[in-house]
């Protein structure tokens, strides 16, 4: 079993344990011991195979109840505990958890009172308005409910690149560990690393393609088969996404992949310039044409190859979305676009200070296994109860802990600095929620957006500009608020904030996160031609989060992002100069 799917029966287990009303801690040791399993580099599978049950346990967050119930899930498919509380319910009713907002007391709650046990029945209930004289709901909770429906839907179309990714390149490894297989690649928008990715993608070449479907049709990846034939493999993933594998002859990958990884627009615009040049470009190659008839081949074999038979140089994936990208490569002006080995540093992460999973040195010494040269805590504000907040003591106490851990590194040898900084709230009001007397104990402040959502886009603008002014922000946290899938964007004239940074020689936050990626590749486009600076983090509540950073990473080349415009590829001490003199500016 993947990590992906023990994940999801934990996180399952948590969602019936708070259906029946258990006890909090109990549900919330499931949630973490989840997200200890979605964010593990290793598989779980190898972990239990070498270690067992004392292998689990290891992990953070997984007790020995967890472990052993972990540990029959993976000896034996199945985990007795899920599935009695599983017979509970009816299947379809566990739907409902999966739409936006819609938690598991709200489902115990329709279900108990009404009877409802389906995604239908209760988008049905809330327009006949049955929902409203439900204790705790009303008719703005109707409506809402309602709006949500309309996500989880698209929900159901789209899937978060984080969740996506890695399984396709599970996929792809798996092909090319296949001996007739010459060489595979990931396809369609999952190649460009769109946020979100409808069906996957995939295109392996192969003098034997018929060995090759055969092979991967009986992948136990797939859950089922739509069909099987000699060149294509359709089938569905766990959880009902559609994986198409094409097997092409080598003479024609490079062609194929460059036509199946797109965009349509990209494509459209590349054969309106072959056909001005009497070529003709499809899955199979690139052709002369000779009297409106396909003649000689010329390109096909790579994709470098079919890109330069039209005067062109190889085009990044990325950056395929027909938005100039072709022009920028006929003068010779593509960007530079950033790399993952870029990064020096993640401004973004949380400790158990306030709502994160590890210790201040666990996240720092995860940051230097990862080659990093330096990192930012910003645990959360006061005023963010919720996500249990620092207070100005305990604001205090981490800057000696950060002091003397950066004294031990030192002491050492070893070249690697934390810094202190702290996620700030920005209030309803435009204030900072920085404690006066801690604020010159910090080495920068990351101002987020928490609360209050529903403020129209000019109360919001303001209340984030006025934040901006202060002089006590240095990086803005997750611009627009958005979940993908999940929660739109609170209402924000987003294009006049990414100008006010950069009039104030602020840095706009590329959150990470899948399912943020906020600022999104358009506005981070906008951000880098208006001189405004960013910061690519990756909001890590657990050290194995900062592995979220690729996705990061692939946001911001979307957005032709060049590595000078992110201030965490930065040399520690030209960030250290840029921070001191925006405090003195501000002084």
């Amino acid at each position: 079993m993947t990590n992906a799917q023990v994940a999801q029966i934990v996180d399952e287990i948590a969602d019936l344990l708070e259906i029946e009303g258990e006890n909090t801690f109990r549900v919330r040791s499931y949630r973490r011991a989840a997200e200890t399993l979605t964010g593990l580099s290793d598989e779980v599978e190898d972990i239990f195979e070498e270690e067992g049950v004392k292998g689990l346990q290891g992990l953070p967050g997984i007790g020995k109840g967890i472990a052993e119930k972990l540990a029959e899930l993976l000896a034996t498919g199945e985990m007795t505990y899920h599935r009695e509380l599983r017979d509970k319910y009816p299947d379809r009713m566990l739907d409902m958890l999966t739409v936006p907002g819609l938690g598991p007391r709200t489902v115990a709650l329709v279900y108990e009172q009404l009877g409802i046990d389906s995604v239908d029945e209760l988008e049905e209930a809330a327009q006949n308005q049955q929902l409203r004289d439900l204790p705790g709901l009303g008719a703005k909770s109707e409506e809402k409910i309602l709006h949500n429906i309309a996500l989880y839907r698209q929900g159901t179309e789209r899937a978060l690149l984080g969740d996506i990714l890695p399984v396709a390149e599970r996929l792809i490894a798996m092909l090319r560990d296949d001996p007739a297989v010459i060489d595979a690649e990931v396809a369609g928008s999952a190649r460009r690393r769109k946020a979100t990715i409808g069906d996957l993608d995939l295109l392996a070449t192969s003098e034997q393609p018929a060995e090759v479907c055969a092979t991967f049709a009986q992948s136990e990846e797939l859950a089922e088969i739509i069909m099987a034939g000699d060149t294509k493999v359709s089938g569905l993933l766990t959880g009902g996404r559609q994986v198409d594998l094409r097997v092409v002859e080598p003479e024609s990958y490079g062609a194929a992949l460059q036509y199946f990884t797109g965009s349509a627009d990209h494509n459209v615009a590349l054969r309106e310039r072959a056909q001005k040049m009497g070529l003709t470009i499809n899955e199979y190659g690139v052709f002369k044409e000779k009297g409106g008839k396909r003649g000689n081949k010329v390109a096909g074999e790579t994709e470098e190859g079919v890109y330069e038979a039209v005067g062109l140089p190889w085009i990044p994936p990325e950056l395929r979305e027909r938005r100039g990208e072709i022009e920028a490569a006929e003068k010779g002006q593509l960007p530079d676009l950033i790399e993952l080995e870029d990064i020096r540093s993640d401004l973004h992460t949380h400790t158990i200070g306030s709502d994160g999973h590890n210790t201040l040195e666990e996240m720092a010494e995860a940051c230097r296994q990862r080659g990093y040269e330096y990192l930012g805590i910003t645990d959360h504000s006061p005023v963010l109860i919720v996500a249990s907040g620092l207070t100005a003591e305990e604001i205090k106490q981490q800057r000696q802990q950060i002091d003397e851990l950066n004294k031990r590194y030192e002491d050492e040898g070893v070249k690697f600095r934390i810094l202190a900084g702290l996620e700030a709230d920005i209030l309803t009001g435009g204030q900072v929620d920085v404690p006066a007397e801690v604020f010159d104990l910090l080495d920068f402040v990351l101002g987020s957006v928490h609360q209050g959502f529903s403020a129209d886009a000019d109360k919001m603008t303001g209340r984030i500009i006025t934040a901006l002014e202060s002089g006590k922000v240095d990086i803005l946290g997750h611009p627009t608020g958005r979940l993908l899938l999940a929660r739109e964007a609170y209402g924000i004239h987003l294009d006049e904030v990414i100008k006010t940074a950069g009039e104030l020689d602020m840095a706009v936050e590329i959150n990470a996160h899948p399912q943020r990626l906020d600022l999104d590749d358009i506005h981070a486009r906008f951000a880098q031609d208006n001189g405004t600076l960013l910061s690519i983090n990756t909001d890590a509540h657990a050290a194995e989060h900062l592995d979220f950073m690729r996705y990061g990473v692939a946001t911001a080349r979307r957005g032709w992002i060049e590595a000078p415009s992110v201030i965490n590829t930065w040399p520690l001490k030209k960030l250290q100069e840029w921070l001191q003199r925006r405090r003195e500016d501000h002084q």
